[in-house]
């Protein structure tokens, strides 16, 4: 169920709510930040998608809000506002086609042709080569590419993975093609299959491409004929770097005739034979528009004793809009309001400012900062980390909340509590007096998660992150304001504002690096079985892969690795954007060496890195 607008007379109440002082009963802060949620995750806000026109009225509506509580501006040029450009959501154009040899066209349509969610625009004319399922995997025996030159043509791949696979030669963990898979493809594909990954699209396409093809087709699965293609918007995310289209099935048999039925014939029983393919000359072109859209941080100050010193605390404010990229829902196409992910954080962020202005002033400025692109990969708080609006080198501690809307149990996780050696105890005795029972997390794994606490630990700042939790609404169309736990909320903001008041009042906080993850962690971001390490740079858009820097005993770190560095090739993968890197791990295993190269300086270089392993949850 998604939320609707809330009534004139409930607006006025919940209002008259927010105006009131500190010394609000528990009942009246929880009135607030349940009005806060209502408004952001109602669906008139379609998801607060950053670089969307709605995506910057929620931050209007964020800054009239800090203005009206008296906190100072804190943006660029005396505003709350500090503007950035984010990449918007692709979308096909409609003009993306198929053609054979013989002047037959296909066009783009809901059923028979759809771009692939990875495409790259352009035009490719070259033959065809049949691959089968584009699997490639030595465990099972089955590789698709087996003695076939694809170096400038058109690779003929089929949706899905075989229905009756061979026995593995080895046991080997394997990542179910689930929701929380970004690159997944639930069709023909179920746990304990060991071609669960390779039946993932992204991975049959970037398989391709490192074979050398200039283009790719996705064929729609035989026996799914009388089904519509897959939708651009129900892939997930990625860049292939190439055109990519997929198509129905009873359009390849009109374009490739009786060659088609013979390559398939035996395609759920064996890998694809290297002869077969069409020496003729077909066209792809595939057009997917991409570009960039305004976003904004809102920022506001709370001038404290201490001038020289800021505490930052904030969260993001920005979800995923009508889902597509980032969505846990696959296919759907809906509102995704976010009311726990982050109207909540948002919300209580809010209420620690309002409570911050009615005084007394803080030992030091607060900074209460609303970043958007967090979904988008930190954006917002990364270009404000690269353009300050406060010096950075003030900034003495960030507490982050990202998802904080189901404390009702009385539960919170506290990640990043090793970063400064006061936290521990600090948060012993906030907890309880919040009434709230806490999960600490002092280990190194804490800092390396994907939300804005990150940006702040990787430039030795310490950070706590508060966050009730991952749930089976996260990233989905349900995650709305019914769900939304406004009286366990308020407890968090009882003890964000307690620590706020802590950090503001120690003169020093020296960031400590935390230790690492005790043996057998299961870590939350993970999603392949062989990890590099690297902490990219989401805002560099390549080539290559520039990294901020490197996780605590990862084998980029042991290889000596710095911020700064450009990645441009692990393995045999040329590195064109971070999709290149996550595609190229899937293909490795923990224990191998593998060629890196690397930009340094303006330099090219290369080294040699053994990769390791880190669980999974």
């Amino acid at each position: 169920m998604r939320t609707k607008l809330l009534a004139p007379g409930l607006l006025l109440v919940l209002a008259a709510c927010s105006t009131t002082d500190a010394t609000d009963a528990p009942a009246t802060s929880a009135a607030r930040l349940a009005a806060d949620v209502a408004w952001l995750a109602d669906d008139a806000r379609e998801g607060r998608r950053a670089g969307t026109e709605l995506g910057l009225e929620a931050g209007r509506w964020i800054a009239a809000r800090l203005a009206a509580l008296g906190l100072e501006p804190a943006g660029a040029q005396g505003s709350y506002e500090q503007e950035f450009p984010v990449p918007l959501e692709p979308r096909p154009t409609g003009r993306s086609y198929l053609q054979g040899p013989d002047g037959a066209r296909v066009a783009e349509s809901e059923t028979r042709l759809a771009p692939l969610f990875c495409a790259e625009s352009g035009t490719v004319r070259a033959p065809v080569a049949w691959c089968g399922f584009g699997i490639e995997l030595a465990a099972s025996g089955w590789d698709d590419f087996a003695g076939r030159e694809l170096a400038g043509r058109i690779a003929l791949v089929v949706r899905g993975t075989p229905a009756s696979p061979p026995k593995p030669a080895a046991a080997a963990p394997v990542q179910e093609a689930t929701a929380a898979n970004p690159h997944g493809d639930a069709q023909r594909v179920t746990a304990g299959d060991p071609f669960v990954n390779a039946g993932l699209v992204f991975t049959k396409v970037m398989n391709a491409k490192r074979k050398g093809a200039a283009a790719v087709i996705l064929l729609q699965h035989p026996a799914d004929a009388g089904r519509g293609v897959l939708a651009f918007h129900e892939g997930g995310s990625g860049r292939a770097g190439i055109p990519c289209l997929t198509l129905a099935w009873s359009e390849a048999l009109a374009l490739f005739g009786p060659a088609l039925l013979e390559w398939s014939r035996d395609l759920e029983s064996r890998p694809a034979r290297a002869t077969d393919g069409d020496a003729r000359p077909f066209t792809v072109s595939a057009e997917v528009e991409r570009g960039h859209g305004p976003a904004t941080n809102v920022l506001g100050l709370v001038p404290g004793v201490d001038r020289s010193r800021v505490v930052v605390i904030g969260g993001h404010y920005d979800h995923l809009g009508w889902g597509g990229t980032g969505s846990l829902a696959p296919g759907v196409r809906a509102v995704h309001n976010g009311a726990d992910d982050n109207a909540s954080g948002t919300a209580v962020v809010l209420e620690v400012a309002r409570r911050l202005a009615a005084g007394p002033p803080p030992p030091c400025d607060v900074l209460v900062a609303l970043w958007s692109g967090e979904e988008l990969g930190l954006l917002g708080s990364e270009h404000w980390a690269a353009h300050p609006t406060v010096p950075l080198e003030r900034v003495v501690a960030k507490i982050n909340l990202d998802m904080v809307g189901r404390a009702e149990s009385g539960k919170l996780q506290v990640l990043g509590a090793g970063s400064a050696s006061e936290f521990p105890n600090w948060l012993a005795e906030a907890g309880p007096g919040a009434g709230l029972e806490l999960a600490v997390n002092a280990s190194s794994s804490a800092l390396a998660g994907s939300s804005d606490h990150a940006t702040f630990a990787k430039r030795k700042k310490p950070v706590l992150h508060l966050f009730t939790g991952l749930h089976t609404d996260y990233h989905k169309p349900t995650d709305d304001l019914e769900r939304f736990e406004a009286e366990g909320a308020a407890r968090v903001a009882d003890l964000a504002h307690a620590l706020v008041l802590r950090a503001a009042g120690t003169e020093e906080l020296a960031f400590v690096e935390p230790p690492p993850a005790p043996e057998g962690e299961r870590r939350v971001q993970s999603l392949f079985n062989a990890w590099f390490g690297s902490v990219p740079s989401y805002a560099f858009e390549g080539p290559g892969v520039k990294i901020d820097g490197t996780s605590s005993g990862s084998p980029a770190e042991r290889a000596g690795f710095l911020a700064g560095d450009v990645l441009l090739a692990l393995g045999d993968v040329e590195i064109e954007s971070i999709y290149d890197l996550t595609y190229a791990l899937q293909h490795h295993k923990p224990g191998d060496a593998v060629r890196v190269v690397f930009e340094r300086d303006g330099r090219r270089e290369e080294t040699f890195v053994t990769l390791s392993s880190r669980g999974v949850r």
